[in-house]
């Protein structure tokens, strides 16, 4: 849906653009006619510029921008009519993230499936809940992962070379000077080894899990309310409590037993020795065993140090599947998961937040679970970190704007007025490099920025779709590229100029601003047009794919198809192409070609028929790239296009306000104060906007959830696809072998293709109608299902 708003956005920016050619039929014989005659300067004699202060022509002018911005209103408005139809479609769909919420910032009460469960059957029926998956701490079990992922793509290549080449592989066992090896049967061994280990891991952890999940439900049985906990959180614990010093896994009930047991009191007598002395060795009873050795001692120093170093170790050293802070919850149904994620869960504010669970594959597991502080913190960094960056971009980016403007080059540097005046060619070729300068210092912005956003430890992978960087990415390049490029001539002295005067700003801007049309007139078509060319003709990944097929042949990792269409070294190859970047796109460049539109559409219509030329042609040109070349990847539903157009209505009333001082500064005692009316205008537009229209689009409505809950109660829908959705990925897979182990491993081999047979089975019969599926069903499925025992958990889909 990224990809249809998209267009839809470079659609908008075409409509409007026809209404400021269709104003410039009246506008051009006002400023060509009744201004001053410029013959060396075409572009000015078509402006606001020719017109003489104290004209009336300016009143045209303001009619002009009623007109425009009336329009812009208008088309707003009927395109969010557009994109809440579509979203509600969008957010209707079988899809995982419809179905589920992300909480984060759990009590440490509320830190188990269990209670996660027990709490939302509570607010909802016993059978809207379908999984709570509570996020773990698995830093071993993830390093594992990694490597073994690593191990599987050299496993994977080994058999490439032996079955197609004919040749053993051999590797040496160290970076230098190590020993060769036969590699496939080291790297058989080191792959079971894995494997053994990694399951092992994935034991430990769900005994764990396991156990935290039977006390829990004990606890609950007994009459602890899992979902509000007990009166005193701290000494009596419902599944997991708030002693950081508690075992994870044995609630308080538990302690007590088997302190109770080890002294001989109590009832704890049932509680296994082997479990009092694990909880013990691993020192997580420190607090426990402290209070006791203080009472023994008549001290409390003792128990303050155990407690304190029971706290440095708990920030020090993360437990193999501790809880975290963190859960995902999926619902059986969209009326439950969207009334829970529009619920306050908690007395606290920040406690049990409910947000849009991001798609499964795209979760940033790292920062699941990350405290309330530390997000508080990074996003304080970011945004000191970007406004420090806006602050010292304004030197580049001024001297490079500086190159189309020969006075204020000289001005900077006396030196060249001689070559300058001596060859006038120069002074033309320094404006024509200015914009193509400045297009490389815009595309390296986005990585920078991108940088800054990792600092908010977002729940979902950083890219250069976040909405988080389509803001900062917005900002810069209207604060930057536009206004600091148009004063960027004598910039020094009119920043000390806002600084004695900060109301001089506006008129600062105002003067220098109607000059500088043809200038970006230049920098959005080297920007957009050129950009353009080069995307349909592809240079950039044909260029990459001539240089990894020569990589892969030096390297020799061009054995099979997959290998030659697969990246390899970071080189991308042209059949796996990345996904397009609409946040950067359109926070660097639809953003500034918008905002030169709103600003000039009135006062140099010239400048419409470019934009015009130019929304035309990308809107036609990615049309073709979307349908036939990206990839369907990060589909946030259209939510960048909500983004987009906040930033496009405050560019409105931006353009508004300098077209209302450069109207005042014309001396237009009747157009100035003509704009002031359609300035508040869409100041009200944009508050009435933001107080339902968008979060309209955010959520699906309860009555359309029902609807869509009922007809996919008729269609007969099933669950298994929402089971486990958001388990960790290195929770899933204990077994894990390369795509082509068959070729070494006949059992393997025939495990996979009774898997397939399976398979298609499955899918023959849900497509077949009921007695032929049932006929089918009489074939030999016990064979299949034996053949898979064989090797269990190696199937690998």
């Amino acid at each position: 849906m990224d990809a249809v708003t998209t267009i839809r956005m470079f659609e908008f920016g075409v409509k409007i653009s026809f209404v400021a050619v269709l104003n410039s039929a009246y506008l051009f014989p006002i400023y060509k006619y009744m201004g001053t005659v410029v013959t060396n300067d075409n572009a000015k004699e078509l402006s606001l510029s020719n017109l003489p202060s104290f004209h009336n022509g300016t009143i045209a002018t303001a009619i002009a921008a009623y007109i425009f911005f009336g329009c812009a209103m208008h088309f707003v408005d009927k395109d969010f009519e557009w994109l809440t139809e579509h979203r509600h479609k969008f957010l209707a769909k079988k899809r995982v993230q419809n179905y589920s919420i992300f909480l984060s910032n759990l009590p440490e009460k509320m830190r188990s499936d269990t209670a996660i469960k027990e709490y939302f059957k509570k607010c909802f029926a016993h059978d809207a809940v379908i999984d709570g998956d509570v996020a773990l701490n698995t830093p071993k079990l993830t390093s594992l992962y990694s490597k073994r992922e690593a191990l599987v793509a050299k496993f994977e290549h080994a058999i490439n070379v032996l079955t197609v080449k004919g040749e053993e592989p051999m590797h040496s066992t160290k970076l230098c000077g190590g020993e060769k090896v036969e590699s496939i049967p080291v790297y058989k061994a080191e792959l079971e080894e894995m494997n053994k280990e990694i399951s092992e891991t994935i034991d430990r952890i769900v005994a764990d899990k396991e156990s935290r999940k039977a006390m829990d439900e004990e606890d609950y049985e007994a009459g602890y309310d899992i979902g509000e906990g007990a009166e005193d959180v701290e000494n009596t614990s419902t599944g997991f409590g708030t002693n950081p010093d508690q075992p994870v896994g044995v609630s308080a009930k538990s302690i007590e037993a088997a302190g109770g047991d080890a002294e001989g009191e109590g009832e704890g007598g049932d509680i296994e020795d082997g479990a009092k002395e694990s909880a013990l060795e691993n020192g997580e009873n420190v607090s426990n065993s402290g209070m006791k050795h203080s009472s023994s001692q008549g001290s409390g120093l003792d128990e303050v140090l155990g407690e304190s170093l029971a706290v440095i170790k708990s920030l020090v050293v993360t437990q193999e599947g501790s809880p975290r802070s963190a859960a995902f919850v999926t619902f059986a149904d969209l009326v439950s998961a969207n009334m829970a994620l529009q619920s306050i869960h908690n007395h606290e504010p920040w406690d049990m937040v409910s947000q849009n669970a991001p798609r499964p594959d795209l979760v940033n597991w790292s920062n699941v679970g990350v405290s309330n502080q530390a997000l508080q913190i990074g996003e304080l960094i970011s945004l000191a970190l970007t406004t420090t960056l806006c602050i010292l971009w304004t030197i580049p980016v001024s001297f490079v704007a500086s190159f189309s403007n020969v006075e204020g080059l000289v001005q900077i540097f006396p030196a060249l007025q001689e070559p300058i005046a001596k060859y006038p060619w120069f002074s033309n070729f320094m404006a024509q490099i200015a914009p193509l300068i400045l297009v490389v210092f815009i595309s390296i912005l986005p990585y920078i920025l991108l940088f800054f956003v990792t600092f908010e430890k977002p729940i979902e992978r950083a890219s250069m779709q976040h909405p988080s960087l389509l803001s900062k990415l917005s900002a810069f390049t209207i604060i930057q590229t536009f206004f600091i490029s148009t004063i960027s001539g004598s910039l020094f002295q009119s920043i000390q100029d806002i600084i004695d005067n900060p109301t001089s700003a506006v008129e600062l801007v105002a003067t220098a601003l109607p000059a500088q049309s043809a200038y970006f007139i230049q920098l959005i078509i080297v920007q957009n047009l050129l950009a353009l060319g080069i995307e349909l003709l592809r240079i950039s990944p044909i260029a990459q794919e001539w240089l990894g097929t020569l990589v892969k042949k030096i390297f020799g990792y061009n054995l099979t198809e997959k290998e030659r269409n697969t990246s390899f070294l970071g080189i991308r190859d042209i059949a796996d192409p990345l996904e397009y970047y609409f946040g950067r796109e359109l926070g660097s460049k639809t953003i500034l070609l918008m905002m030169v539109l709103y600003v000039y559409g009135c006062m140099s219509p010239v400048t419409a028929y470019f934009t015009l030329a130019i929304f035309l042609l990308i809107a036609m040109g990615f049309r073709n790239q979307f349908i036939y070349i990206y990839p369907i990847a990060n589909d946030s539903g259209g939510k960048l296009w909500l983004n987009f157009t906040k930033m496009s209505v405050t560019c409105m009333i931006l353009a508004e306000i300098i077209l209302c001082a450069v109207l005042f500064l014309k001396g237009g005692v009747v157009a100035g104060p003509l704009m002031v009316p359609l300035i508040v205008i869409t100041i009200l537009f944009d508050i009435y906007f933001k107080k339902r229209h968008y979060m309209t689009t955010n959520f699906l409505p309860l009555g359309d959830c029902a609807a869509t809950d009922e007809k996919n109660k008729e269609e007969g829908m099933t669950y298994e696809w929402l089971v486990d959705a958001y388990l960790q990925p290195q929770m899933k897979d204990r077994l894990r072998y390369p795509d082509n182990y068959g070729r070494i491993d006949e059992e393997y081999a025939a495990q996979q293709k009774a898997a397939r047979e399976l398979e298609e089975k499955k899918q023959m019969e849900a497509t077949m109608p009921k007695e032929d599926a049932a006929a089918v069903a009489e074939g030999p499925a016990e064979d299949i299902a034996a053949s898979e025992g064989q090797k269990g958990g190696c199937i690998i889909s």
